[in-house]
């Protein structure tokens, strides 16, 4: 043991003591406070990743409800639509019926006036005839054969040809 001396021994024991304080100090102390505050930044982190994890599904369980409210109320739209179609084709048909209801009573007053028109010319033309018969009645005398003759003809009617 020549060469160790208690002196040395006792000098480097209190140099190594001073050098794990200064790098305990120095080192250890910063670097365990870099790690808590990295330690907090990342469990923040991940708080504030859970929150907005927890955000994102209300918003997609919200888009969702929103989608399946806008789908039925399309399908509403589309039913109603399809009512008020319905409706409408109801009211031209029956606008239409009243229309040709209204042109057939038109058709059936003309008709009806203009066979009013034609009995009238008929009465008018048998009028005139009978004042024509009548004078060529009156034009010659007429005997009991004359009157049975035409009473013949009269009762016979057109179908002779005469």
């Amino acid at each position: 043991m020549e060469g160790l001396n208690p002196l040395d021994i006792l000098i480097h024991i209190i140099n190594f003591i001073v050098t794990f304080v200064l790098l305990y100090l120095l080192l250890y102390k910063p670097l365990s406070r870099f790690m808590h505050k990295r330690k907090d930044g990342v469990a923040r982190t991940l708080e504030e990743a859970e929150a907005t994890r927890t955000e994102a599904d209300a918003y997609l369980a919200q888009a969702k409800a929103e989608l399946a409210a806008t789908g039925e109320k399309a399908r509403q739209l589309s039913h109603e639509a399809i009512e008020n179609a319905a409706l409408d084709a109801e009211r031209i048909l029956d606008s239409a019926q009243d229309e040709a209801d209204a042109i057939l009573q038109k058709a059936r007053a003309q008709v009806q006036q203009e066979k009013q028109a034609a009995i009238e010319r008929a009465h008018t033309e048998v009028v005139g005839l009978a004042g024509e018969i009548a004078s060529h009645i009156l034009s010659h005398s007429v005997t009991l054969e004359d009157n049975r003759e035409i009473a013949e003809r009269f009762f016979r009617g057109p179908e002779d040809g005469q």
